[in-house]
């Protein structure tokens, strides 16, 4: 919280009192992104990548059949490269390795536990995520607002009255930076290389915290 008095001075400048509102609400995320990656070692770099487009393939099967719309995936990253081992009289290759990274936004909490088991287990796939985020249009972050607004308006009164003054016009109103309004993001620490068999993976989606801040001037008037 940052507090400003402005005293009066001649020639009738009106005295203010400059204050941060600040609130913080918390709510169920709107939605959750995982990263899936499938690697392969082989002798061959092609014999590698056509391992990783074998299982990309079932993947896509996979998400097909858990519901996730293909607008909700995308191919983040593709690559190939040499892999090396350090001995003591130099490096030795230990073959190529081909890697394919996918992210996946879901909507529905139900279905992750199922996507990380199967991955898994049927795939050798592994997984970044799940990070939870609140939506930028979630009617939470404008309730946020207006409880931070409202925080601004009892402290600048409480201020005015510990000065022996009243608490007048609002006379600026200024959003601090930009980093509050962004979707904030969660990550819950599931990193797999492998499942226990038995049922999905349980996944808790939990509740995030949405924060808002305002700087806000009032005119001070004679009690």
């Amino acid at each position: 919280m940052s507090t400003h008095l402005t005293d009066p001075v001649p020639g009738g400048s009106t005295p203010t009192v400059t204050v941060r509102g600040e609130a913080a609400l918390r709510a169920e995320p709107d939605e959750a992104m995982l990263w899936i990656t499938l690697t392969a070692l082989e002798n061959d770099p092609g014999h590698a990548l056509a391992d990783v487009s074998r299982r990309s393939e079932a993947l896509v099967a996979l998400l097909d059949e858990l519901g996730v719309a293909r607008t909700n995936r995308s191919t983040t990253g593709v690559t190939v490269y040499e892999e090396f081992d350090r001995t003591p009289s130099g490096r030795r290759s230990l073959g190529h390795r081909a890697a394919a990274t996918v992210s996946v936004r879901l909507t529905d909490p139900e279905p992750i536990g199922q996507l990380i088991t199967k991955a898994t287990t049927e795939l050798q796939a592994r997984f970044d995520g799940p990070r939870w985020q609140i939506a930028a249009q979630n009617p939470v972050r404008l309730d946020a607002a207006r409880a931070a607004a409202a925080d601004a308006q009892r402290k600048a009164r409480a201020f005015a009255e510990g000065v022996g003054a009243k608490l007048g016009r609002l006379m600026q109103l200024n959003e601090p930076g930009t980093e509050s309004s962004r979707p904030r993001m969660h990550r819950a620490n599931i990193q797999l290389a492998s499942a226990a068999a038995g049922g999905p993976m349980p996944i808790e989606p939990g509740e995030l915290e949405v924060s808002a801040s305002i700087d806000a001037t009032f005119a001070l008037e004679q009690a």
